[in-house]
């Protein structure tokens, strides 16, 4: 008796985990640019009022070198901000770092950047 009660709780559980509405979300659709770059992403809520899915653009900032031409973006989220490649590949982080910013107020926090596959080390 006891196994086909555990049986049964386990099955609804399952059932009810199943049957989430986080089912229902959508990947986030990349925006490309002209040049061919990943400069956003559409990311997909559900509207409050009539609860369908409604589009919402998220744009990446983008990160320039010495001579100007653009060689990453900058996509925020709530613990800094995430590095990208032009191509969308995730490639680094960086963290905001408050500890130091009584120190200096101009600090951008500290930054973690992954090496290319088949970079020379």
């Amino acid at each position: 008796m006891a196994k086909s009660g555990m049986f049964l709780a386990f099955s609804a559980a399952l059932l009810i985990g199943c049957a989430s509405p986080l089912q229902d979300r959508k990947t986030p659709e990349p925006i490309v640019s002209e040049q061919g770059h990943v400069i956003g992403h559409k990311d997909f809520r559900p509207d409050p009022r009539s609860g369908e899915q409604v589009a919402v653009p998220v744009y990446y900032t983008p990160r320039h070198d010495a001579a100007g031409t653009v060689v990453a973006y900058e996509e925020p989220v709530p613990e800094g901000v995430v590095i990208r490649a032009v191509d969308g590949r995730r490639i680094g982080v960086r963290y905001h770092d408050l500890r130091s910013r009584g120190s200096n107020q101009n600090n951008e926090g500290v930054t973690v950047t992954l090496p290319r596959e088949g970079a020379a080390k």
